[in-house]
């Protein structure tokens, strides 16, 4: 629907805008306050996007430069520990938490209670909330309440077209999700390392939305046209997360 495109890409502007500001106001960072603005170009284009689905290709170029953007960020930030990705009240969106230094002083509860912040610095830990690349362009419904995490991921991954097929296995915690023929990913060195690939990310993300638990990716393997991915569903008492 137009409307989802509408918020969606106006909360793009809303974090290009406070990472702007931010950046140059508190952190004097030219190189992140350029890429804010970015964001805030990418969002306005976001934003104006028809409702109708748009050709995988698009949609591909649409994601790879939203990752371009959290590259150059990871990048500047020196980032190298893995994302949590933290579903927010209400199960309809994740923001990623990427931590810098310090982890283990705040637990991911705390963490979600600076929903709206780009910058968390408390209790000796600082890191950043961004939010994570999908492909949700390509379906324009919302991912409705009460679905099993099977349906949630065949809606992130299969009917946006990122991949051709998903199945999981579950033990505890512990999701095994075997991704088959990735048809979108991206080759951002920083990217990969913190966020995942991107198939990863999104699978990550569908895990947290399903479960309303935080995930976080802890391995993933290639084998030939299969992703296979390890997600672990975190406690939001947990603090060794990273």
């Amino acid at each position: 629907m137009a409307d989802e495109n509408v918020a969606l890409g106006s909360c793009v502007v809303a974090f290009g805008a406070v990472l702007s500001l931010t950046s140059y106001l508190i952190i004097g960072s030219v190189p992140l306050t350029a890429m804010g603005i970015g964001l805030i170009v990418v969002g306005a284009a976001w934003a104006l996007t028809p409702s109708h689905p748009l050709p995988r290709e698009v949609v591909g170029a649409l994601v790879r430069s939203s990752c371009s953007n959290i590259e150059a960020l990871l990048e500047a930030l020196g980032a190298t520990k893995r994302a949590v990705y933290i579903p927010l009240r209400g199960g309809k969106k994740v923001v990623a938490y990427i931590p810098i230094k310090g982890s283990g002083n705040l637990t991911v509860e705390e963490i979600a209670e600076n929903e709206g912040k780009v910058i968390v610095n408390r209790g000796g830990s600082f890191g950043v909330l961004v939010s994570p690349p999908t492909a949700s362009l390509r379906n324009p419904h919302p991912i409705e309440e009460g679905l099993d995490v099977q349906s949630v991921l065949e809606h992130a991954l299969v009917d946006s077209e990122v991949a051709a097929s998903v199945k999981f296995v579950v033990e505890g915690n512990d999701f095994v999700v075997e991704i088959k023929k990735p048809r979108i990913d991206v080759d951002h060195p920083r990217f990969k390392l913190v966020m995942g690939s991107l198939p990863s990310s999104i699978a990550a993300q569908a895990i947290a939305l399903a479960t309303s638990k935080p995930t976080q990716i802890v391995s993933e393997k290639r084998n030939r046209d299969r992703l296979i991915v390890h997600v672990r569903a975190l406690n939001w008492t947990e603090r060794d997360f990273t």
